[in-house]
């Protein structure tokens, strides 16, 4: 296999499938902590959700609580954390998050292409530069999660999947023997940067991500994280131009993992 047909190719064309198994898709742009934003993170937070709130208008806001020991009396006591605020589109799909350490663009199950979800990023980061004039960025990333869990695609694996990635999968067994549950994590660096992508069968009612709603059948799971994490300015032209090579390289660690036959079925 060459590096044109690897899992690193430099560029593969992206194909919009109509019924794409995409659960999740984020982008994300983390800093270092900020004193404007540790000390006045809800004035903040609350100008940002002004400025957005045209396409996202929806706001649920969340308190953690946190636990802090006292190394003197021995005693655990609350703290508050934070909120990590959150604004989100009329029909659900589209959620921003933002804390005093990140900002995140997330889309669940409504994702139609890199371009579109680059420039309502490009968006987001504008604002966020402009009312906090953060100086550096600390972290980019992209990441894709793919599921499949219906039961008539979920048996024709073999067929819609390179062997690589299905693991425990590719092991020839009978009727009677049932794979319960198989997940694999490998991390990759390069010089485009680093790759995390975990794959595998969970059972019924388990996920690998607390953050992922669990579905009643088994199920396939593709989760492809790829990020950088050099320091840099906080430049939305720089970050943007960063993020757009970070999800061309999960793409094609996607495109390398599923066959032509993955792309027919789901509406390429």
């Amino acid at each position: 296999m060459t590096e044109s047909e690897g899992p690193f190719a430099r560029e593969h064309p992206e194909v919009h499938l109509d019924r794409a198994p995409l659960v999740r898709v984020l982008c994300q742009v983390q800093w270092p902590e900020h004193t404007l934003l540790s000390t006045r993170f809800s004035t903040v937070s609350d100008e940002i959700g002004t400025r957005l709130s045209d396409e996202y208008p929806l706001s649920p806001v969340s308190q953690g609580i946190a636990f802090e020991l006292d190394a003197q009396t021995g005693q655990v006591r609350p703290q508050a954390v934070p909120a990590v605020r959150q604004w989100v589109s009329v029909d659900d799909s589209w959620s921003v998050h933002f804390a005093p350490t990140f900002v995140t663009l997330e889309n669940r199950g409504a994702y139609t292409s890199r371009k579109d979800m680059t420039q309502r990023f490009a968006r987001i980061l504008d604002v966020v530069s402009e009312l906090t004039s953060l100086p550096a960025a600390q972290r980019v990333g992209w990441r894709y999660v793919n599921r499949i869990s219906d039961p008539s695609e979920y048996k024709d694996l073999h067929e819609l999947v390179h062997a690589t990635v299905l693991g425990a999968g590719a092991v020839p067994a009978p009727d009677n023997v049932e794979l319960v549950h198989s997940f694999s994590e490998s991390l990759f660096r390069s010089d485009r940067g680093n790759l995390l992508a975990k794959w595998g069968f969970m059972p019924p009612n388990a996920i690998h991500d607390a953050s992922l709603a669990a579905v009643a059948d088994p199920s396939w799971v593709l989760d492809i994280d790829a990020f950088d994490e050099t320091r840099s300015a906080f430049e939305p032209a720089q970050l943007l131009s960063r993020l757009e090579g970070l999800a061309v390289l999960a793409y094609g660690f996607f495109r390398w993992s599923v066959k032509d036959s993955f792309i027919e079925r789901f509406g390429g």
